[in-house]
């Protein structure tokens, strides 16, 4: 019998010990175990993800689409980049600054302007362009646009002569006709390349253009070279791309040569109808060696 209750008294410490010891790990791990990043940061500021839209993130932080708008210039039609940094307002206000570069004890920020390139930028806040592209993730050919917030490295020297003053936003009227360009082109995906064929069942690429700018009453030629001499030419190296931007590419048989055309809607991805035996698609915008130029017309 003592024996018997030697073993038990053995098998109850053994017992005790291995669940003092699981409470002491899931504890270590718990404490171990980051909580979800908060996308809102001490200087008032907001990391875009993926997914994000301008009302979506006035919701999240508690504060009204038209204060977050006019916080940072922006109109309903603004384009948004995950890893962009916006500006959020005070809330219980209807304005708020719009300084374009900022330094705050943990980040420095500097706002994209006109004629602005990524190895400017960094020139002028004198940093690495390496550096530069490691803050924000991107690449050397990553577009940026007038407007858009970009982090700087903490080595950076924000001064009053490398502040840069933001693009004005487009007018309201300008804003709808690019907006009812956009949802016409993107109405139309799925139906079928059809060379010559301008809508409603078919289209070719710049068939898509024609009846696209059509919704916006503008009469636009059904060809790609021809629509390539229209409009205002844009510098998308260094002044970036912009929803209704018309964005041309070169012919595959006859290099040199534009051969394609679609619509940009956002300064990352267009919408087009490429060629026999596909259909109306959006895509991620060909890389800059691809495209041969870029023409606004709205």
């Amino acid at each position: 019998m003592k024996q018997v209750a030697g073993q038990l008294k053995r098998v109850a410490l053994a017992t005790l010990c291995s669940v003092t010891l699981l409470g002491a790990l899931s504890a270590t791990q718990a404490a171990a175990s980051p909580s979800s990043p908060n996308p809102v940061n001490a200087s008032n500021t907001y990391t875009v993800k993926s997914g994000d839209s301008l009302s979506g993130i006035a919701a999240k932080v508690g504060v009204s689409l038209t204060d977050l708008l006019s916080a940072n210039g922006f109109q309903k039609s603004s384009v948004i980049l995950p890893g962009q940094v916006i500006k959020l307002p005070t809330k219980g206000t209807s304005t708020a600054s719009t300084i374009n570069a900022s330094t705050t004890s943990s980040t420095k920020t500097y706002a994209v302007k006109s004629g602005d390139s990524l190895s400017g930028i960094a020139a002028k806040v004198g940093v690495s362009l390496t550096d530069l592209l490691s803050a924000n993730g991107f690449q050397k050919s990553s577009v940026i646009v007038p407007g858009q917030v970009v982090k700087l490295p903490a080595h950076a020297k924000v001064t009053s002569t490398s502040a840069a003053t933001p693009t004005a936003p487009a007018t309201s009227a300008t804003s709808s006709r690019v907006q009812k360009i956009i949802d016409y082109a993107k109405a139309q995906v799925g139906k079928p390349y059809r060379y010559g064929a301008a809508g409603p069942d078919a289209f070719d690429c710049s068939g898509l253009i024609r009846m696209a700018f059509k919704q916006a009453g503008l009469d636009v030629p059904h060809s790609s070279r021809e629509l390539s001499k229209r409009g205002t030419a844009v510098n998308w190296q260094s002044d970036g791309i912009r929803a209704g931007d018309l964005v041309f590419t070169f012919s595959s048989s006859t290099p040199g040569q534009i051969g394609h055309v679609g619509i940009a809607i956002s300064a990352t991805q267009w919408v087009e109808s490429p060629y026999t035996g596909s259909a109306v698609r959006i895509r991620n915008l060909p890389v800059s060696d691809k495209i041969q130029a870029v023409r606004r017309l709205v």
